[in-house]
């Protein structure tokens, strides 16, 4: 388990430090600005959708920083106990 804890936030660390992995998150989140900013009044499926995948991006950093923070607190136990 605790192995697995700091595998994890490695990997965690080493995405969010690839230049190459942001390059991509951030075309994802600029083509779903755009697909907002273009769409028809009407077009409420759109916006939605780009809303979902705004909101996908963001809920992958967070598990991301999720996985970092649990290896933190990993340690302040450590220590403490």
């Amino acid at each position: 388990m605790k192995n697995d804890i700091r595998i994890e936030a490695e990997e965690a660390r080493r995405l969010k430090s690839d230049t190459a992995f942001k390059h991509f998150l951030d075309l994802v989140r600029e083509n779903q600005i755009q697909a907002f900013k273009s769409s028809a009044a009407d077009d409420i499926d759109g916006r939605e959708e780009a809303h979902a995948m705004m909101r996908a991006v963001d809920l992958i950093e967070v598990q991301l920083d999720a996985a970092i923070a649990a290896e933190v607190l990993l340690k302040r136990k450590k220590i403490r106990g």
